[in-house]
């Protein structure tokens, strides 16, 4: 509005066919500003859930913890977050290994959809959903909780735990994500590398 003002004052000083000319393209470049405005509003308020998402520092489970781990099975440890990349060291059954970080990578977001209007969240990160809403899961947390995608911004609730599970009157899994664990370990030599056989390891619980 100021911007506006000032340029009225100006025309004043100037000849009514000059005036009027600055003031249509004025005029006509505001609008182009407006409809870019709007557009990209529009374009952010419905655009697609991640087909590829990385997660770091995640532990996708009840009470998962990186601390002192035990090997359960023969390991490879790569150098980067890739069976191509080169092998940094192998560690043995029984082998003591200290779980340092991890990245769970999502490949292929799940779906649910929405049967009945509800508010999902937690904490003071909320979100109202109607009847027909997808939800994009991208990983799964522990105790029936999963990290869902919706409308460009990123949640945590209750989930139902697969497509069979038809018992929640609020949502159906449609789709489980598709998801890869790598694991960044240390051994006590101090070399660290990478491995995706998460299941390798023991002590992984804090809980157990």
């Amino acid at each position: 509005m100021n911007v506006l003002i000032e340029f009225l004052m100006k025309g004043e000083m100037e000849s009514p066919k000059i005036y009027m000319s600055k003031f249509a393209i004025f005029i006509l470049t505001c609008c182009c500003v407006l409809n870019g405005v709007t557009a990209y509003s529009t374009q952010n308020s419905h655009q697609s859930p991640p087909s590829y998402y990385e997660d770091y520092g995640a532990c996708p489970f009840e009470c998962c913890t990186y601390r002192r781990w035990i090997v359960k099975s023969d390991t490879i440890f790569y150098k980067q977050r890739s069976t191509s990349s080169p092998v940094v060291f192998s560690a043995k059954k029984g082998d003591p290994v200290t779980g340092l970080t991890g990245v769970v990578i999502t490949l292929k977001p799940g779906e649910v959809r929405i049967k009945k209007a509800t508010t999902l969240g937690e904490g003071g990160r909320k979100v109202s959903v109607k009847v027909g809403d997808v939800l994009y899961l991208l990983r799964y947390e522990g105790e029936g909780i999963y990290k869902f995608w919706f409308h460009g911004r990123i949640y945590a609730d209750y989930m139902p735990s697969s497509p069979n599970d038809t018992g929640d009157e609020h949502m159906q899994m449609l789709s489980e994500p598709q998801t890869i664990w790598w694991v960044k370990v240390k051994n006590r030599r101090g070399q660290i590398g990478w491995s995706k056989q998460a299941d390798h390891f023991d002590n992984m619980d804090a809980c157990g």
